[in-house]
Protein backbone atom coordinates (compact mmCIF):
# COMPACT_ATOMS: atom_id res chain seq x y z
CA UNK A 1 0.00 0.00 0.00
CA UNK A 2 1.01 3.72 -0.19
CA UNK A 3 1.22 6.84 2.23
CA UNK A 4 1.94 10.32 0.45
CA UNK A 5 2.13 13.33 2.37
CA UNK A 6 1.54 16.99 1.39
CA UNK A 7 2.13 20.26 3.15
CA UNK A 8 4.05 18.83 6.03
CA UNK A 9 7.03 20.46 7.86
CA UNK A 10 9.91 18.54 6.96
CA UNK A 11 9.81 17.40 10.63
CA UNK A 12 6.19 16.35 10.90
CA UNK A 13 6.41 14.82 7.48
CA UNK A 14 9.57 12.57 8.45
CA UNK A 15 7.65 11.97 11.79
CA UNK A 16 4.46 10.48 9.59
CA UNK A 17 6.46 8.47 7.04
CA UNK A 18 8.12 6.65 9.92
CA UNK A 19 5.20 5.72 11.67
CA UNK A 20 3.16 4.77 8.45
CA UNK A 21 6.12 2.98 7.45
CA UNK A 22 4.55 -0.43 7.67
CA UNK A 23 0.74 0.41 6.97
CA UNK A 24 -0.91 -1.83 5.29
CA UNK A 25 -4.04 1.02 3.83
CA UNK A 26 -3.54 3.85 1.64
CA UNK A 27 -2.95 6.63 3.52
CA UNK A 28 -2.63 10.26 2.42
CA UNK A 29 -1.30 13.17 4.95
CA UNK A 30 -2.35 16.63 3.81
CA UNK A 31 -0.79 19.44 6.15
CA UNK A 32 -1.85 23.09 6.32
CA UNK A 33 1.27 24.99 7.42
CA UNK A 34 0.26 28.14 8.63
CA UNK A 35 2.30 30.10 11.29
CA UNK A 36 0.48 32.41 13.92
CA UNK A 37 0.15 36.10 12.36
CA UNK A 38 -0.96 39.18 13.38
CA UNK A 39 -4.70 40.29 14.79
CA UNK A 40 -7.36 40.26 12.23
CA UNK A 41 -7.52 43.62 11.74
CA UNK A 42 -3.28 43.97 11.30
CA UNK A 43 -3.57 41.35 8.76
CA UNK A 44 -1.87 43.02 5.19
CA UNK A 45 -3.14 41.73 1.60
CA UNK A 46 -0.12 39.89 1.31
CA UNK A 47 -0.34 37.55 4.54
CA UNK A 48 -4.08 37.20 3.18
CA UNK A 49 -3.43 36.06 0.34
CA UNK A 50 -0.50 33.44 1.49
CA UNK A 51 -3.39 31.94 3.62
CA UNK A 52 -5.77 31.73 0.74
CA UNK A 53 -3.07 29.96 -1.42
CA UNK A 54 -2.08 27.62 0.92
CA UNK A 55 -6.09 26.54 1.21
CA UNK A 56 -6.59 26.45 -2.11
CA UNK A 57 -3.42 24.01 -2.61
CA UNK A 58 -4.95 21.42 0.58
CA UNK A 59 -8.33 21.84 -0.89
CA UNK A 60 -7.16 20.61 -3.94
CA UNK A 61 -4.79 18.14 -1.83
CA UNK A 62 -7.25 16.02 -0.89
CA UNK A 63 -9.79 16.16 -4.11
CA UNK A 64 -6.83 14.39 -5.46
CA UNK A 65 -6.11 12.20 -2.82
CA UNK A 66 -9.67 11.43 -2.89
CA UNK A 67 -9.61 10.37 -6.86
CA UNK A 68 -6.22 8.08 -6.66
CA UNK A 69 -7.53 6.69 -3.26
CA UNK A 70 -11.25 5.42 -5.50
CA UNK A 71 -13.40 3.12 -5.11
CA UNK A 72 -10.72 0.97 -2.75
CA UNK A 73 -11.15 3.02 -0.09
CA UNK A 74 -8.69 4.36 2.21
CA UNK A 75 -7.87 7.50 4.57
CA UNK A 76 -7.30 10.91 4.04
CA UNK A 77 -5.71 12.78 7.28
CA UNK A 78 -5.93 16.49 7.35
CA UNK A 79 -3.31 17.83 9.94
CA UNK A 80 -3.81 21.53 10.63
CA UNK A 81 -2.60 23.94 13.88
CA UNK A 82 -4.59 23.88 17.15
CA UNK A 83 -5.49 27.16 16.34
CA UNK A 84 -8.06 25.86 14.17
CA UNK A 85 -10.10 25.05 18.12
CA UNK A 86 -8.94 27.52 20.39
CA UNK A 87 -7.82 30.52 18.86
CA UNK A 88 -6.07 33.82 20.99
CA UNK A 89 -4.77 37.01 20.12
CA UNK A 90 -2.32 36.47 17.62
CA UNK A 91 -2.93 33.60 16.22
CA UNK A 92 -5.77 34.75 14.14
CA UNK A 93 -4.70 33.41 11.00
CA UNK A 94 -3.98 29.59 11.91
CA UNK A 95 -7.49 29.82 13.58
CA UNK A 96 -9.01 31.00 10.18
CA UNK A 97 -7.13 28.36 8.03
CA UNK A 98 -7.53 25.44 10.15
CA UNK A 99 -11.33 26.29 10.51
CA UNK A 100 -11.65 26.16 7.11
CA UNK A 101 -10.13 22.78 6.50
CA UNK A 102 -11.71 21.06 9.42
CA UNK A 103 -14.93 21.94 7.89
CA UNK A 104 -13.30 21.24 4.51
CA UNK A 105 -12.52 17.48 6.06
CA UNK A 106 -15.78 16.76 7.08
CA UNK A 107 -17.63 17.75 4.24
CA UNK A 108 -15.39 15.12 2.40
CA UNK A 109 -15.75 12.93 5.37
CA UNK A 110 -19.24 12.68 4.64
CA UNK A 111 -18.63 13.23 0.39
CA UNK A 112 -16.31 10.06 0.26
CA UNK A 113 -17.76 7.67 3.04
CA UNK A 114 -19.85 5.58 0.77
CA UNK A 115 -16.50 4.74 -1.60
CA UNK A 116 -14.76 4.02 2.22
CA UNK A 117 -12.66 6.47 1.90
CA UNK A 118 -12.20 7.16 5.57
CA UNK A 119 -11.49 11.53 6.25
CA UNK A 120 -9.94 12.67 9.70
CA UNK A 121 -8.44 15.72 11.77
CA UNK A 122 -5.26 16.03 13.33
CA UNK A 123 -5.06 19.44 16.03
CA UNK A 124 -1.51 19.55 16.40
CA UNK A 125 -0.73 21.52 19.41
CA UNK A 126 2.39 24.00 19.75
CA UNK A 127 5.40 22.45 18.95
CA UNK A 128 8.32 21.62 20.85
CA UNK A 129 11.41 23.71 20.01
CA UNK A 130 9.00 26.63 17.98
CA UNK A 131 6.53 27.83 20.43
CA UNK A 132 8.12 30.24 23.03
CA UNK A 133 8.55 29.06 26.05
CA UNK A 134 5.68 30.46 28.54
CA UNK A 135 3.23 28.46 26.16
CA UNK A 136 4.29 25.25 28.28
CA UNK A 137 2.34 26.76 30.70
CA UNK A 138 -1.48 25.94 28.46
CA UNK A 139 -0.22 22.54 28.36
CA UNK A 140 -1.86 20.10 31.02
CA UNK A 141 0.56 17.54 30.07
CA UNK A 142 3.65 19.40 30.97
CA UNK A 143 5.47 19.12 27.45
CA UNK A 144 5.08 20.57 24.52
CA UNK A 145 3.45 18.75 21.20
CA UNK A 146 6.35 16.34 19.09
CA UNK A 147 6.67 15.43 15.50
CA UNK A 148 6.42 12.06 16.60
CA UNK A 149 3.09 12.79 18.60
CA UNK A 150 1.92 13.77 15.24
CA UNK A 151 2.80 10.43 13.71
CA UNK A 152 1.91 8.07 16.24
CA UNK A 153 -1.71 9.86 15.74
CA UNK A 154 -2.03 9.04 12.21
CA UNK A 155 -0.47 5.40 12.60
CA UNK A 156 -4.33 5.33 15.19
CA UNK A 157 -5.70 6.82 12.26
CA UNK A 158 -4.95 4.74 9.53
CA UNK A 159 -5.27 1.28 11.60
CA UNK A 160 -8.07 -0.95 10.97
CA UNK A 161 -8.64 -0.62 14.48
CA UNK A 162 -9.97 3.04 13.24
CA UNK A 163 -12.56 1.75 10.59
CA UNK A 164 -15.24 3.19 12.07
CA UNK A 165 -13.69 6.68 12.63
CA UNK A 166 -14.36 9.10 9.91
CA UNK A 167 -15.02 13.28 10.52
CA UNK A 168 -13.50 13.58 14.14
CA UNK A 169 -11.21 16.18 15.02
CA UNK A 170 -8.53 14.91 17.09
CA UNK A 171 -6.20 17.61 18.87
CA UNK A 172 -2.78 16.48 19.89
CA UNK A 173 -1.79 19.13 22.28
CA UNK A 174 -1.26 17.40 25.68
CA UNK A 175 -4.15 19.72 26.39
CA UNK A 176 -3.68 22.82 25.24
CA UNK A 177 -7.07 23.46 23.45
CA UNK A 178 -8.82 23.05 26.70
CA UNK A 179 -6.97 25.86 28.58
CA UNK A 180 -5.91 29.10 28.81
CA UNK A 181 -2.45 30.12 28.96
CA UNK A 182 -1.67 32.72 32.21
CA UNK A 183 -1.72 36.30 31.36
CA UNK A 184 -3.36 35.55 28.12
CA UNK A 185 -2.16 33.89 24.52
CA UNK A 186 1.84 33.16 24.49
CA UNK A 187 1.42 33.73 20.60
CA UNK A 188 0.22 37.76 21.37
CA UNK A 189 3.50 39.70 20.66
Amino acid sequence: MAVSTHGLSQEIGAAVLASLADCQNEVAVIGLEVVPGPDLHATDTATWQELVASLRTAFFAIRSAAERLGEQGGCIIVVVPAHALRTSRGCGIAAIGGSFMVTVAQVAAVEFGERGIRVNVIAVGPLDGTAPARTLEAVPMGRLTRAEDVGNACRMLASPDAAQITGAVIPVDGGYVITKAAGGSPFAV
